[in-house]
């Protein structure tokens, strides 16, 4: 056996009800590592072209990494992989918490989902097998109740720990940014769970009690230990620094200091009433601390809050959610945010774009374009929690105003008069909690994500505004196109090993290469972790290529080129479209990128090994 891996891929097709076990081969493992990089290589070589991703044809992929379910710490880690529902292209999502390193216990690396079952069904995975059993008695209840009644049903069989992946009713429904839960973890963005949904596919659990082979055990507990002590030292990650103790809820008062915090649906980059909803403010509400297995950072924590008499129990709420429920509805109440969090995860929704979908709504009602009518009487302003909360029911349950939201604001946009100029997205994917007028070059990391607005493809924050590895300045596009470049290679290999970027502050690409090394006995160097990186991020390249995505797609919403914030340390800027211009010229000839098409060229293929994809 493979040290760092299961050896095993799984094969289900739902239509048939049959399931396929084959060998995970070594040439693939070395040449793809895991997570991003196996899943774009599966998806590439097995989904037809053009296949719409609601079509039983699509394929829904889970895979892990090579440090999966080891001690190594910040990797317990799993992915998503199909074609997305919200944007049309490749789509990784990740998410924390134990379900990874449960599948690589129950013995798989990856499984492969197609087809759609005849009715509701979930899949059991252990001991190396795939069940498919029946879910009719789960349809409809929401995440946590799947996962109690799952964990209930299956621990009287053996007692053993289990984790659950589900979907909610916003899954069933097809709302397109419907996300998978697995212990109020989530594989968030680009609507992997309606994909799920689509298939009539409730949950999978993953049960195992195996252990990963490690190949040179002491060359592996010299990189943990190495590991382990840099994040205990850094004052980011340590014991004491800003992450165990408020975990990404550090970030508000940065980007509200910066003049980044994207407010009343990008109008303004700073919000009034920050101080109420900054870290300060849901401490208060914080109940324990948590982390994912063996994570020593603990960076995330149960949150309570209680409206109406109703409580309301997130693990949370992280930045990306206070910006979106937060400033972008211009919602100062810290109760409502860790509501709309906590219903969010019960219908299985993706934060960012559902909050950013409410703040266009909110926005269109405001200007007139949406009326009461249209509303069903729903009031849905800006700094209108009770309405926020009452959309959240509306998109997932696809009921009223909230079956066309439940489409994400590009199609949404598309229907309502006058609205486009509202729509704040790249590729169909709402955008998450950084103002790229402030930062110019989080403008580029937008533009080029290969699944939509997103910035963990080569996030500009910890450069632009933490000055990691050096300061630079935030508001010119000089050299930004190279940092991109370079960056968008570190965040593609995390994502083959399935690191958490958290403790990437302390642990190095080259540790990762460490590790990997001595969990699989291959002479693995950095240098070949990033042409694995490269590999993979070059593929989704190709493969949104082949579903027809060009350079004309690497735009931003036209508003963030001619309307800027009227306060703060941003007021008056704006991302210069010729400036954009200039860094993807600059971007693409860096990247191995024909500059008329935005598609790698022969050559790069070819070096990258991927002439016979």
């Amino acid at each position: 056996m493979l040290g760092g891996y299961a050896g095993r891929i799984g094969w289900i097709d739902l239509s048939t009800g049959t399931v396929r076990v084959d060998q995970l081969e070594e040439e693939t493992a070395r040449k793809y590592l895991g997570g991003k990089g196996l899943g774009a290589h599966l998806l590439w070589k097995h989904l037809p072209p053009h296949t719409d991703p609601f079509h039983e044809d699509n394929l829904l992929i889970f895979a892990t990494g090579p440090l999966t379910g080891t001690v190594f710490p910040a990797v317990s880690r799993s992915v998503a992989v199909t074609r997305s529902p919200l944007t049309g292209t490749f789509l990784d999502s990740y998410s924390g918490g134990v379900f990874g390193s449960q599948l690589k216990w129950a013995g798989f690396d990856a499984l492969v989902v197609r087809g759609r079952a005849p009715g509701p069904c979930y899949l059991h995975v252990k001991g190396g097998e795939v069940a498919i059993r029946g879910a009719a008695h789960l349809w409809g209840l929401s995440t946590s109740e799947t996962e109690k009644r799952l964990k209930g049903e299956l621990r009287d069989e053996s007692n053993e720990k289990l984790s659950v992946a589900a979907i909610g009713q916003a899954g069933e429904n097809l709302v397109r940014f419907a996300g998978i839960i697995n212990e109020r973890r989530a594989h968030g963005r680009g609507g992997a769970g309606a994909v799920m949904g689509s298939k009539n596919l409730k949950a999978v659990v993953a049960q195992g009690k195996g252990s990963v082979p490690i190949a040179d055990q002491a060359a592996f507990r010299e990189v943990v230990q190495r590991c382990r002590q840099k994040i205990a030292q850094h004052p980011l990650v340590g014991k004491g620094g800003a992450f165990p103790q408020i975990g990404t809820m550090m970030t508000f008062d940065l980007t509200q200091e910066t003049g980044t915090l994207p407010t009343r649906n990008w109008q303004e980059n700073t919000f009034a009433d920050a101080r109420l909803i900054n870290s300060d403010a849901f401490l208060k509400h914080s109940l324990k601390r948590r982390s994912c297995y063996a994570c020593p950072i603990g960076c995330s924590r149960d949150a309570r809050a209680v409206i109406d008499g109703r409580e309301y129990v997130t693990q949370g709420p992280e930045y990306e959610t206070m910006y979106a429920f937060g400033s972008d509805c211009a919602v100062s109440d810290p109760a409502v945010i860790i509501a709309a969090d906590a219903l969010c995860d019960d219908y299985g929704m993706d934060t960012i774009s559902c909050g950013a979908t409410i703040a266009f709504a909110m926005d269109c009602f405001e200007k007139g374009l949406l009326s009461p009518a249209d509303t069903g009487g729903l009031e849905i302003t800006f700094g209108n929690g009770a309405a926020l909360l009452e959309t959240v029911h509306l998109i997932g349950r696809r009921e009223g105003i909230g079956s066309l939201l439940a489409e994400g604001v590009k199609r949404a946009s598309e229907s309502i008069a006058g609205s486009r100029d509202l729509a704040f997205h790249v590729k169909g994917m709402e955008l998450p909690g950084y103002d790229p007028r402030g930062m110019k070059g989080q403008a580029l990391t937008y533009a080029l994500a290969d699944r939509g607005g997103c910035h963990l493809r080569s996030n500009m924050m910890r450069t632009e505004l933490l000055g990691v590895p050096r300061p630079v300045d935030r508001l010119s596009y000089d050299g930004k196109a190279r940092i991109v470049a370079d960056l968008q290679v570190a965040y593609a290999a995390f994502d083959c090993v399935i690191a958490c970027l958290f403790g990437a502050f302390a642990i190095t690409l080259q540790d990762h290469a460490d590790a990997v090394a001595a969990a699989t006995g291959w002479d693995f160097t950095l240098d070949e972790l990033r042409t694995v990186a490269e590999r993979a991020w070059n593929l989704t390249r190709l493969f949104n290529g082949r579903e027809g995505f060009a350079r004309r797609d690497d735009a931003l919403p036209p508003a963030l080129f001619t309307r800027s914030s009227t306060r703060g340390p941003s007021k008056g800027q704006v991302v210069e479209a010729e400036k954009l211009t200039q860094m993807l010229d600059e971007f693409y000839p860096a990247a191995g990128w024909d500059p008329e098409t935005g598609r790698p060229t022969a050559e790069k293929v070819a070096a990258l090994g991927l002439v016979s994809e």
